[in-house]
């Protein structure tokens, strides 16, 4: 979803459309060799539909049960129009076991459509790690397919390089981005045996910035490679002619701690920068998400709809996949591409909250492949209702014109009536406001400009809930707060998650909450859910993100209440006026849920509300 701008009146809201992190690394065996590959399915009949997740067939007919990081290539040497999927070394199915009795890593496995709906197994671009490359239990992720110089090329992560590659021998996170060459698609690859990209030294010792998820685009003559992740942020810098060797002069175009996965198209003489946001793997609290920026060069920087650039401390990023409120959250790491149509179109990895793991004892959260299709609004990409949970109109494989996307406009417009707002210029606090665990007499100071609370050593973070929280009752029905916030903190603080928002909570261990939260030179606004209790081994807290917080951010949160789950959809403006919207986090918090105001994760700075106001919703 793009951002929106909201009417003064009466707003009208944009429908919720809708690395890896470094999380755990797993031990794999070696792949098995290649398979033969079936008959790819028949072009699609005109009116052809499809329902996500995409059906990712393995050579016995079983249903791939992963494909993260997915990647496709159009094949320009088929006769007929014949796409191929790349996706991160995972396990894709439970029949399948390694030597030791763990699950079977299949080294980056590939399958091939002639429709780009059906998908059937081809090959394993590996059968194990590549020799003088990798390390023997590295991880290959995030496959970048291209056709270069008359041959396809094959970019990936090597999560561990061999000790000749590394400046610090024995580490076991010096990652680097490996290529290998083939004459098919499908391979066999032969991958070289020098990294591209070595690894990057971060500090002492074996820490290393995160050499992550390449991407590669050629503009004229000059081919370009990008890179990184969360340790280091997104890089890109020119690669030599053979696509073999980076060269030099590397620039970041993604902040540090905030993107990863790089995907860069090009469309209407403008470079769009898509990026991922926030934990790829965290079983049903995932909050993976895409957002993008565009520049008129390759080499950035990357500003997204309202101007902030994407490689700054207060992050850039105009949000494109979010989740919805629907099955699938950690909607993410994608690719654009076009069909034979030349409709634009993006396949991502998304979780199922109904199936979210893999397997229940190791918690290895399983992500399948989905497609949705991409809109240009006002020069801007707009994945309308995805991660999509519904039958949609199918991809063409040959010249024709689709059909108006069903949701690509759509809005609903909420007629807000006001409950309540204070902006606490009295000499007490309303009587409405209570807290929770009192601060400390002169723990707070309310005046002209607002209630200030300073910044505390406290949180409510899974077993830790020793913040203080002013809170105050909510309306029945559904609901619309509001939230200006002003968080002194320099741009270039924090070693803690010094923040500051808000809460809609049943207790310490059960709510939402959006909040502008200053840490390690990054500004965000971050949103987040926290449960318990959960079934052991599964996660408590997830999180994404909004929009870009300003000197002044605003923050707002929609409460619709009616049946089953509750929906809390986010946004935040850095001016009152345009909004940017966020992504929707489901609960059951009940009808006695409370809001709650913070400033917590750290001491020794200063927050101040402004103003916060309470709406009721309706149609």
């Amino acid at each position: 979803m793009s951002s929106f701008r909201s009417a003064p009146a009466a707003a009208l809201l944009a429908l919720a459309f809708g690395a890896c992190a470094l999380a755990s690394l797993a031990r794999a065996q070696a792949g098995a060799p290649a398979a033969h590959p079936p008959a790819s399915a028949p072009a699609p009949a005109a009116g052809a539909t499809y329902h996500n997740p995409l059906p990712l067939r393995l050579a016995d007919g079983e249903l791939a049960q992963n494909c993260a990081d997915p990647a496709v290539l159009r094949d320009p040497r088929a006769k007929v129009p014949t796409w191929y999927l790349y996706c991160t070394s995972d396990p894709v199915s439970k029949r399948e076991h390694g030597k030791d009795g763990g699950w079977h890593f299949r080294m980056i496995p590939i399958y091939r459509s002639t429709d780009l709906v059906h998908w059937n197994f081809v090959a394993d671009a590996f059968t194990d790690r590549p020799a003088g490359l990798a390390a023997p239990t590295s991880g290959l992720w995030a496959p970048e397919p291209e056709y270069l110089n008359g041959r396809y090329y094959l970019y990936f992560t090597v999560v561990d390089v061999a000790d000749e590659h590394s400046p610090v021998k024995g580490c076991e996170h010096d990652s680097a981005i490996g290529v290998a060459t083939a004459d098919n698609p499908a391979g066999p690859w032969t991958a070289q045996a020098q990294p591209v990209l070595g690894p990057r030294q971060a500090g002492p010792g074996c820490d290393f910035h995160w050499t992550f998820d390449p991407k590669v685009i050629v503009d004229g003559s000059q081919k370009y490679l990008y890179y990184g992740s969360y340790g280091g942020g997104i890089w890109v810098q020119p690669l030599s002619g053979d696509g073999f060797k980076a060269g030099s002069g590397a620039r970041r175009v993604g902040a540090n701690g905030r993107y990863e996965g790089a995907e860069v198209i090009k469309h209407d003489d403008w470079w769009y920068l898509f990026a991922s946001a926030t934990d790829c793997c965290n079983g049903p609290l995932t909050g993976y998400a895409v957002y993008v920026g565009r520049s008129r060069s390759p080499l950035g920087p990357f500003l997204d709809r309202e101007g902030n650039d994407m490689g700054n401390g207060r992050a850039g990023g105009t949000p494109v996949l979010l989740q919805n409120g629907n099955r699938w959250v950690g909607a993410g790491h994608n690719t654009v591409f076009q069909d034979g149509a030349g409709q634009w179109w993006t396949i991502f990895h998304a979780v199922d909250t109904n199936e979210p793991f893999f397997s229940a004892p190791d918690k290895l959260t399983r992500r399948l492949a989905m497609l949705d299709r991409i809109d240009w609004v006002d020069g801007w990409p707009v994945a309308a209702g995805a991660p999509s949970d519904t039958d949609l109109d199918a991809p063409l494989t040959q010249a024709g014109a689709h059909a108006a996307h069903p949701r690509a406009l759509e809005v609903l417009a909420w007629r807000p009536a006001p409950a309540w707002s204070d902006d606490f210029h009295g000499p007490a606090l309303d009587p409405r406001w209570s807290w929770l665990r009192p601060r400390a007499k002169g723990g707070f100071e309310l005046g002209g400009a607002g209630l200030s609370l300073p910044t505390e050593d406290g949180d409510l973070y899974v077993d830790r809930n020793d913040a203080s929280v002013l809170q105050t009752a909510l309306p029945a029905g559904d609901v619309r707060i509001e939230a200006e916030v002003e968080l002194d903190a320099p741009l270039g603080c924090c070693n803690k998650p010094v923040q500051a928002g808000f809460v809609v909570m049943r207790d310490d261990d059960n709510y939402v909450k959006l909040i502008e939260v200053a840490k390690n030179g990054l500004r965000q606004v971050e949103f987040a859910k926290e449960l318990a209790p959960v079934d052991p081994g599964y996660p408590r807290y997830g999180n994404t993100v909004v929009g870009t917080p300003g000197k002044t951010t605003w923050l707002r949160l929609d409460v619709h209440r009616t049946g089953g789950d509750e929906r809390y959809t986010a946004y935040s403006s850095q001016d009152g006026r345009t909004w940017v919207g966020g992504g929707t986090w489901t609960h059951r918090l009940g009808r006695q849920a409370r809001l709650g105001l913070v400033a917590m994760g750290g001491a020794g700075h200063r927050a101040t509300f402004v103003r916060v106001s309470v709406q009721s919703l309706s149609r």
